[in-house]
């Protein structure tokens, strides 16, 4: 996969010190990136997000008083939002657990402490929730595309007590490469495959998945204790990764479980 880019960085129409200093504390971190090429700043003014993008196509993130958003096109900003979360988060408080809870709770029920490698950390709900949800689990949220990284790390912060921040690390890498160089470190590898078909297009989800090539860089895994695969249903990812695919009727979103020693 080809993740190397260029990227604009400006402020909100409304901007302050705290957000030009946001914009050269990133130009600092992306210039440092592999996958970052060039990086420019420019003066927002009163332009619009259209406006940014008629006569360069260069992705813009843009700094707001409530954290970074990235725009791949002038439509659909990428940022951290705790959208989906919220109600996850509400449903444990009722005792209904999501299915990656749920899994959780049964692998890492006798561990006093476990590493969750999540391989595919897109918008980084589910790292969020684990994070949340298990004190003695320590988060690495690996993410290839350097702006998508960049800007969901970025924003994830702003809702993190300072415990939980020691306990995720934010990671700018292929998972595969990642994975070869730290099997210690695999515990439970979640890997989250649902960007390779989305059911609206032109929501975040569809942003995302249009930045996001998975398909060809699916590549057999031997390094972990624990395996879990999230993907559509009717995705050929479960053969693929060898896990053993849990049927739910009432939903398009599977998963699959794959356990062994190292």
């Amino acid at each position: 996969m080809n993740t190397v880019t260029n990227v604009r960085l400006t402020t909100a129409v409304k901007v302050n010190a705290s957000l030009y200093n946001q914009v050269e504390d990133a130009f600092a971190i992306l210039s440092k990136l592999e996958f970052v090429n060039e990086v420019k700043t420019l003066k927002r003014n009163k332009l619009t997000i259209k406006q940014l993008f008629q006569n360069d196509t260069t992705p813009v993130i843009v700094f707001e008083s409530n954290g970074p958003k990235l725009y791949f096109s002038p439509e659909t900003p990428i940022y951290f939002h705790l959208d989906t979360v919220k109600v996850k988060l509400h449903m444990l408080k009722q005792n209904k657990q999501p299915i990656l809870i749920e899994m959780l709770n049964d692998i890492t029920s006798n561990l006093s402490t476990f590493n969750f490698i999540d391989g595919t950390m897109g918008f980084g709900r589910d790292s969020y929730m684990t994070l949340k949800t298990f004190k003695q689990a320590n988060i690495y949220a690996i993410e290839q595309n350097p702006l998508i990284y960049f800007v969901i790390s970025e924003g994830m912060k702003n809702y993190l007590e300072p415990e939980e921040y020691e306990r995720i690390h934010f990671i700018n890498d292929d998972y595969n490469n990642w994975v070869k160089q730290n099997t210690k470190l695999v515990d439970v590898l979640y890997l989250d495959h649902m960007f390779e078909q989305t059911l609206v297009e032109n929501d975040r989800m569809g942003e995302l998945s249009r930045m996001t090539d998975v398909i060809q860089n699916i590549k057999p895994i031997e390094d972990y204790k624990c395996l879990i695969v999230k993907a559509h249903y009717k995705s050929h990812i479960f053969k693929k990764l060898k896990v053993t695919q849990c049927l739910r009727k009432s939903s398009k979103t599977h998963y699959g479980l794959s356990t062994k020693s190292k």
